[in-house]
């Protein structure tokens, strides 16, 4: 009895580890199948004829991204995307290939993010490719630990679990071009500023190279401030990004104006205002050639070689006219910030840090050092 006992709980044993060697077969004969195979097949070869990428939640927000003749464009805000990260998106989704199978229950959609968009409580996003009349739809779920994510195809009911991880955000700040402008201080020649019903004040880099900004005017008795307070105002305009853009409204000029003028000739004026715990800028570029010819780099003059006099010609033979002197080329201009600059800032606000706001917009007090005995 003992012994036919210990036979069946052997024979149980071996059904169980039987039953477990099929599973783990099986699950492996499933991603063999899988094999890292791409999500999109055909995608990759057509990635230089996509020209929209739709992104949507069921909550109703969403960003179209749309292949202009001058480039990329957040359609939603009418302004620039940020090229560089639609590119990453665009790459990632063609190399997307899929790692292991997850649920095909719908009632388990919502543990990974894959339920359908159609509802306002959704956590997944719909990314829409479109090259010509191909379109490639893909439901985005949640992040898997940074491994991957997990997605489904719209109609199919498995989701899974893939590689890379994609970031398929559709709020539109997220891909709009931040960028205003990357200017180093140094370029800065003079900046003109007046705050609020304050008096205008001029800050002067007097050539290229020189570290010192002189102040004026200095009122009798008092001092400007040290050359590296001054000099963050010049600063404030490298990788100068912003928060948010939106159309300029009638009443959108400010009571602050700041004007930089560059030793190439850039000249970019910015109006601005504070709305609470808010501000916003509207901003116009131009080029001053006169400004750019005053600091351009005097080239030496070669010395002036003894003339050579050629033997009067043979009678009769043609004397040869002499060649044409060379036109004087004016360089070409290297940094083209001011006319980008010009072409996107047009009609639209800028909505801005408000410590870049600070460091842009000084009032004069700021500029000065201290009154004596007034607390610092």
């Amino acid at each position: 009895m003992k012994a036919n006992k210990t036979l069946l709980l052997a024979v149980a044993a071996a059904a169980l580890l039987a039953a477990g060697l099929f599973l783990t077969l099986h699950r492996s004969s499933e991603q063999a199948e899988l094999g890292g195979g791409a999500v999109f097949s055909d995608l990759k070869p057509a990635l230089a004829q996509v020209d929209e990428i739709h992104l949507s939640k069921g909550d109703g927000s969403s960003t179209t991204l749309r292949k202009e003749a001058t480039g990329w464009t957040v359609v939603e805000r009418a302004f620039p995307a940020d090229a560089q990260r639609v590119r990453e998106l665009a790459l990632a989704l063609a190399d997307l290939r899929m790692v292991e199978r997850k649920t095909a229950d719908p009632a388990n959609y919502a543990r990974l993010g894959v339920e359908d968009t159609d509802s306002p409580t959704a956590a997944s996003t719909l990314v829409e490719v479109v090259a010509g009349d191909k379109t490639w739809k893909l439901i985005v779920g949640k992040s898997a630990e940074g491994r991957g994510v997990y997605a489904r195809k719209p109609g199919e009911a498995a989701s899974f679990l893939a590689s890379p991880l994609i970031t398929a955000d559709p709020d539109q700040k997220r891909w709009i071009d931040r960028l205003i402008i990357d200017l180093p201080g140094a370029k800065v020649h003079e900046i003109s500023a007046r705050i609020g019903k304050g008096p205008t004040y001029l800050l002067t880099r007097a050539e290229p190279g020189a570290t010192e900004l002189a102040l004026s005017p200095v009122p009798k008795g008092r001092t400007a401030a040290s050359s590296m307070a001054l000099s963050g105002q010049a600063d404030a305009l490298a990788s100068f990004h912003f928060d948010d853009v939106r159309t300029a409204t009638e009443d959108a000029a400010g009571p602050d104006t700041v004007t930089y003028r560059t030793f190439d000739g850039q000249v970019i004026t910015f109006t601005g205002r504070r709305e609470g715990d808010k501000a916003f800028v509207t901003v116009t570029a131009t080029r001053d050639a006169e400004l750019a010819a005053k600091f351009a780099p005097r080239t030496p003059t070669p010395a002036t070689p003894e003339p050579i006099v050629a033997p009067p010609p043979p009678a009769g033979e043609a004397i040869a006219a002499a060649p044409e002197p060379a036109a004087d080329k004016t360089p070409p201009v290297e940094d083209k910030s001011a006319e980008r600059l010009s072409a996107r800032s047009q009609g639209v606000e800028f909505e801005i840090p408000v410590y870049k706001y600070e460091a842009i917009f000084r009032p004069y007090e700021q500029t000065l050092e201290p009154k004596a005995g007034a607390a610092r």
